[in-house]
């Protein structure tokens, strides 16, 4: 299963973790000094969203910042002819009004 918003395209990205031991200058203390670095990954988080668009049910995974952007999409599609499609000509159709 993909991990890419279809709309935005964000997608997961490797992050640095940096372990760090001390007491902050700001505190009191000598400063923080760093132990360890290790990589790991940052998903973005997403949620699938199901919309109905004439007599199709399309589900979009979307980043939830731009869920509402699925829900303008559909409103603007409303005055377009999606007869006699399927639902992955119609999704098709959706993304293109981005």
């Amino acid at each position: 299963m993909s991990r890419i918003c279809e709309i935005s395209g964000k997608r997961p990205m490797v992050v640095n973790s940096i372990i760090r031991r001390g007491k902050a200058k700001a505190d009191g203390g000598v400063g923080k000094k760093t132990t360890g670095i290790s990589k790991r990954w940052q998903t973005p988080n997403l949620r699938k969203v199901t919309v109905q668009v004439g007599e199709h049910s399309i589900t979009f995974k979307v980043a939830t910042t731009h869920v509402h952007k699925v829900y303008e999409i559909v409103e603007r599609s409303k005055g377009m002819n999606l007869k006699g499609l399927d639902a992955k000509q119609v999704k098709n159709k959706l993304l293109s009004l981005l």
